[in-house]
């Protein structure tokens, strides 16, 4: 686990660095230091991850250095991780190179969109490891790439809607989710973020659930576009902690309510109420949870900035606060989700 620790230590105090001397709207060797971080660690990890043994069984028994539809098929994953395995097979003979190409695609997109949008670059750094950001990937490779582009695409959803429709496209090449996700963002822009409208989404969650289940129609349609994808509707419920998150979700969303101005990111604001909605689905199914990452991770730009428009005295209190409790998220996280520990590598 102390691994772990080291890379957020190194992470932040070079993330520190850069804030200090007002590096964050330039590039520099800092921020290349960051990514290489980021990605070796994540490209040399060897069977951390759920999903691990899978896709390393996939890239190297079924995917081939020769472009095929049969290859493609036999995978059952999305045409465009399947084009990236197979491109880096072309690149590469390392059996884990889809680990390292993986790792590129999704935390890049996630760190340029941070240093340019965050008012409180360090401290969104952090908040990306606490907010299990950063492990994310490690369990559930393609969705985060998916993730992290649609991330990326939210910059321009008012400013220009061909980058977004564009760029959620090519993310839904990697996770079909992301289409969805991209749909309820469009529509999000419609609504504005109200005390009213998280107790409805609460009301509908409850009632989705009870009646999730039921939706043998959801089946059919599910099955038809990718069999896989009806594990999605089996009862698979997240467990005590996918409750707890849950909790820690609505008291945040009841603090960004009651101690912000009504008109400040209302847009944010309104995407981390619906992330409340699929995490209320995860005590059915523990994989439609999943989809709550990509409206819950704008927290790592709603919370610092938000935050810096306090007082001295009052940001570092709450910036204290914040970060004791993600911090014992992420310990527990660590510990009992997704084999994430023992972190073991290829190279030793």
């Amino acid at each position: 686990m102390l691994v772990y620790f080291l890379v957020i230590l190194i992470t932040y105090l070079t993330a520190l660095m850069i804030k200090f001397k007002n590096l964050t709207k330039k590039w520099t060797f800092l921020d290349i230091f960051i990514l290489l971080i980021l990605i070796i660690f994540s490209g040399i990890r060897f069977n951390v991850g759920t999903d691990y043994e899978i896709y390393y069984f996939i890239y190297n028994n079924i995917v081939s250095s020769n472009f095929s539809l049969d290859d493609y098929n036999a995978t059952t994953q999305e045409f465009g991780y399947y084009v990236l395995s197979w491109i880096t097979k072309r690149i590469s003979d390392s059996p884990y190179g889809i680990f390292w190409a993986s790792a590129f695609l999704t935390y890049i997109p996630i760190y340029v969109r941070i240093k340019k949008d965050s008012k409180d670059f360090a401290f969104s750094i952090l908040l990306f490891f606490l907010l299990g950001l950063y492990t994310g990937p490690f369990n559930t490779i393609r969705q985060w790439i998916a993730i992290a582009i649609n991330f990326y695409s939210l910059q321009y959803i008012n400013t220009d809607k061909k980058k977004f429709l564009l760029f959620n496209i090519i993310g839904s090449l990697f996770h079909s989710t992301c289409i969805i996700a991209m749909i309820i963002q469009l529509i999000a822009k419609k609504v504005k973020p109200t005390f009213t409208m998280l107790i409805g989404i609460l009301i509908f969650g409850i009632v989705f659930v009870m009646l999730f289940g039921r939706m043998s129609f959801l089946f059919e349609i599910l099955s038809n576009i990718n069999p896989r994808y009806t594990v999605y509707f089996e009862p698979q419920p997240g467990g005590t902690g996918s409750i707890l998150l849950f909790v820690l979700r609505v008291i945040i969303v009841l603090y960004l309510l009651f101690f912000t101005k009504y008109n400040e990111y209302q847009y944010e604001k309104t995407l981390l109420m619906i992330s409340l909605f699929f995490m209320m689905l995860g005590f059915y199914n523990v994989f439609v949870q999943r989809m709550e990452a990509y409206f819950g991770i704008v927290l790592v730009l709603l919370l610092p900035n938000i935050l810096c428009r306090m007082k001295s005295i009052e940001r570092w209190m709450y910036k204290y606060y914040f970060t004791i409790v993600f911090l014992v998220v992420f310990i527990f996280s660590l510990i009992f989700y997704a084999n994430l520990i023992p972190y073991k590598t290829y190279i030793m």
